[in-house]
């Protein structure tokens, strides 16, 4: 059990994404989602933290969003103004999956794909 004295010693890496293309990842995840790159290969918007590998055998790209019965997205991520961030993500060309949809519980999700069609779902309320 963490007290108020305790210091954290784990905290959250960056997803790792199998890519086909590097440069045009990196140029989608920019352009089209705001995303920026450092110097160590990482690739960020705000709380959303990736890392891309490129692969020469395309057939290695699995997204799990892709398996029958799968869950509809690989990477989930909180926010807020998710409206905001759909029209952000129209205007500069992203692939939207599902444009805000409200559940009964009042949980708002956007979901995005990628190149590679990993898809990436912005939940909040």
């Amino acid at each position: 059990m963490m007290t108020s004295n305790s210091v954290k010693k784990i905290d959250a890496g960056p997803v790792i994404l199998i890519v086909s293309d590097m440069e045009k990842s990196r140029e989608y995840y920019q352009n089209a989602l705001g995303c920026s790159h450092d110097s160590c290969g990482h690739t960020a918007r705000e709380g959303l933290l990736l890392l891309m590998h490129e692969v020469r055998n395309k057939e290695a790209i699995k997204p799990i969003s892709s398996i029958e019965d799968g869950p509809d997205y690989d990477i989930y991520t909180y926010c807020n103004h998710i409206d905001d961030l759909h029209d952000e993500f129209v205007r500069n060309g992203a692939i939207i999956v599902s444009a805000p949809t409200v559940s009964e519980s009042g949980w708002k999700e956007l979901i995005v794909q990628d190149l590679d069609g990993y898809k990436i779902a912005f939940g909040g309320n």
